[in-house]
């Protein structure tokens, strides 16, 4: 096993010796000399192997201390952060990054996006892979919300709450979000992106467009709904806005032309039943419409999921 890991030099062949030498007594002696100089060797190459191989294990984790050290005192310096078990926890590998990027970034956010020590930290701690961007795709981001006219007053907030918005792909992310947002007559780009910055984030073809379909197809409203209420579009397709608007069609007889978006999604369950709904059962009739439709949504994907049976 010490030979596959640190081959040492054998200096005799024992074996060929042995059979070769016809002198029992010369031989014995020198083969025993040979084995006592081989064990030797052995044992003095092994112990200089650990030797070697301590030291470079200590040597990493020297090295590892000093980096865990550099990082924690550029948080603390440049982010006013004391508490690292947030970080350590959710992000352990961000005290292996660079640090001079981690130190680029958190002066950036803070002198040019004008962003508070704690609004810094606040987003790390909240999105510690944060400190793995390169500063200078953070500034590409921070230069495109500008050009879509989000007001520059507005994006500490926006950073500190979604610190997630700073690692988007501009062309495969953002992009086809603002397109789109243009695309169904929504003209304040940057306000609609202020009232919800994770829509930079949604797919267009799998969260924006099934959601602007039902609302113009079904409920047939137009985009002044998603332009007064942005937030329409981080509800669940299936399991809240359907539901509700189904609820209100099917077991309330409302026509669902006359129930405002803002209206029926911004409630709880409960008090969606009894404020909009107008039930008077505390939300137990919905309630039990839901686990039916429950059912109903979970036996479904569970038959398309089954496969069939070739003949």
């Amino acid at each position: 096993m010490l030979n596959a890991v640190a081959p040492l030099k054998r200096t005799i062949s024992l074996g060929e010796d042995a059979n070769n030498n016809n002198s029992n007594n010369n031989g014995q002696t020198m083969v025993d000399s040979t084995n006592n100089m081989t064990s030797f060797n052995v044992e003095e190459g092994v112990r200089e192997y650990l030797r070697v191989d301590n030291t470079l294990r200590q040597q990493k984790i020297d090295e590892s201390y000093r980096s865990m050290e550099a990082v924690a005192d550029v948080l603390r310096r440049s982010a006013g952060i004391r508490d690292f078990r947030k970080i350590l926890s959710s992000y352990p590998d961000a005290f292996f990054l660079n640090v001079t990027n981690i130190h680029h970034v958190a002066s950036y956010l803070r002198e040019d996006v004008g962003m508070t020590k704690d609004d810094v930290a606040k987003a790390i701690q909240n999105f510690p892979s944060l400190l793995k961007q390169d500063v200078s795709r953070i500034k590409d981001v921070v230069e495109y919300l500008r050009s879509i006219e989000v007001d520059e007053e507005d994006l500490p907030s926006i950073f500190r709450s979604f610190p997630a918005t700073l690692m988007l792909d501009i062309e495969k992310d953002m992009v086809p979000v603002v397109d789109f947002i243009r695309g169904i007559g929504v003209r304040n780009i940057g306000r609609f992106v202020t009232r919800l910055p994770p829509v930079l984030g949604y797919s267009v073809e799998n969260d924006l467009q099934p959601k602007w379909d039902f609302l113009t197809e079904v409920c047939q409203f137009d985009y002044f709904e998603v332009a007064r209420f942005p937030a329409y579009f981080s509800y669940p397709l299936d399991r809240v806005i359907k539901l509700r608007y189904e609820y209100l069609r099917d077991c309330k007889g409302i026509p669902i032309q006359l129930a405002r978006v803002d209206d029926v999604l911004r409630f709880g369950d409960r008090e969606f039943a009894t404020e909009i709904a107008l039930d008077d059962d505390d939300g137990v009739a919905f309630a039990k419409f839901v686990e039916g439709r429950d059912f109903s949504f979970h036996s479904s994907r569970k038959n398309r999921r089954k496969p069939r049976r070739r003949h």
